[in-house]
């Protein structure tokens, strides 16, 4: 019995013969240049001999131009494929991949839920340049509208309305596509079978070229010795039972810990008691932004504040321990707000930062020991190779504190 029985109309289709299965209709033809293929069409109880002969005749005419209808067929796979990769995958892919930090990672992934929630599930590929122009406008007019609630409210209330130095939603435009744009960037090479994922590339870069990715500016805001001054009665007053302000002490160590070492509010909240060495008078800051540990000597200044948080939380895990979570930090979120309003003056942590380098550079420091104080990366070979002693460090610490609030060392 032959294996394959001839169509008597259509030279080269066939029924294959198969002994536990149905017959299937099949193409036995020679490519153009090539070799003899077997293209199959399918089972005999699917197709009709009608439908057999049409789709070999479309077959043999693909032979004859020296195509192969299996490569089209794959090249449909390959497009699906391209087609189901969404943009939720490649978040996904990416932040498996990049060495992010925890506080990175959670503003990372909660901009893109906040600011692209609706395109998760697109295929990565069908975003184009007028989405992006268009969303980058919208995250802009949706901060402003915001903003405009919450000044009214404050208008209402009596509280100072905040002023900025950028335009208003242009920051939180900037970050968001700054995320969005590095997903992107992590998928414009690869490729399936030749055909790339982003024929395109990434579309965000048309924002930079149509500039409207504008520099922001950057911020130079630092407590001026007016400011500090009234910091510093704002939170030495409250002593006097009868002052009609009573300053969360939570608020008041953490604002004086930053503002005496410079430290960024990450690195304070996230301080153990593990990290506080009481025996040599220091205490290090883990998992810093440059990735290098940062220590610093005590203060008398930094040491009586440790000492008053060893008191109250000394069995906690944490210096600044959540209320909520033994095994967590504090969180920082409404304390700049809470205590702006309550000295009459914003301000935020990085201000604070800011203000310790100041009056540091006031005081005739270099901006070598500047940068050992604030764990600053080092820029040249040279300063690389200088390193922090303990001793110098504690009396730069200590001529800023003094210099701080003199009204307290003097």
């Amino acid at each position: 019995m032959p294996s394959a029985i001839k169509d008597p109309k259509v030279k080269g289709l066939y029924q294959r013969k198969r002994e536990n299965s149905p017959n299937v209709w099949a193409v036995i033809a020679r490519q153009r240049g090539g070799k003899v293929v077997t293209h199959t069409i399918g089972s005999i109880e699917q197709f009709t001999v009608q439908d057999a002969r049409r789709i070999a005749k479309q077959v043999l005419a693909e032979l004859a131009l020296g195509n192969r209808p299996i490569d089209d067929r794959r090249k449909q796979e390959r497009l699906r494929q391209i087609n189901s990769f969404t943009l939720q995958d490649a978040i996904d892919e990416y932040a498996n991949t990049v060495d992010w930090k925890p506080k990175t990672k959670l503003d990372a992934l909660s901009t893109f839920k906040r600011r692209f929630g609706d395109w998760l599930n697109k295929p990565l590929g069908s975003i184009t340049k007028a989405d992006v122009l268009r969303r980058f406008k919208d995250i802009k007019q949706d901060v402003v509208r915001k903003k405009k609630a919450r000044d009214k409210f404050r208008d209402e209330n009596g509280i100072k309305i905040k002023t900025y130095e950028n335009e208003i939603g242009l920051g939180e435009a900037q970050r968001a596509f700054r995320y969005l744009s590095a997903v992107f960037n992590m998928f414009t090479e690869d490729d399936i079978d030749g055909n790339l994922m982003l024929p395109h590339g990434n579309p965000c870069s048309y924002l930079k070229r149509r500039r409207v990715r504008k520099v922001l500016k950057p911020r130079e805001r630092y407590l001026n010795g007016l400011e500090r001054s009234k910091l510093y009665n704002f939170f030495a007053i409250p002593e006097d039972p009868d002052y009609p302000i009573k300053t969360n002490k939570d608020d008041a160590d953490l604002i004086l810990l930053l503002i005496y070492t410079g430290l960024r509010l990450d690195e304070a909240l996230s301080l153990k008691w593990a990290d506080v060495d009481f025996e040599n008078r220091e205490f290090t800051a883990f998992n810093t932004k440059n990735g290098k540990d940062h220590t610093l000597p005590m203060t008398d200044a930094t040491e009586d504040l440790f000492n008053r948080r060893f008191t109250l939380y000394g069995t906690k895990k944490h210096v600044f321990p959540s209320s909520i979570n033994k095994h967590q930090h504090m969180t920082a979120s409404r304390v700049f707000a809470r205590v702006s309003n309550q000295v009459g003056f914003d301000f935020t942590a990085h201000d604070l930062r800011r203000t310790v380098a100041t009056v540091a550079s006031e005081l005739n420091y270099d901006i070598n020991s500047i940068g050992l104080v604030l764990n600053h990366a080092r820029g040249t070979v040279t300063s690389r190779y200088i390193q922090g002693d303990p001793e110098r460090l504690r009396k730069i610490l200590t001529d800023i504190q003094d210099a701080l609030f003199p009204q307290a060392y003097n």
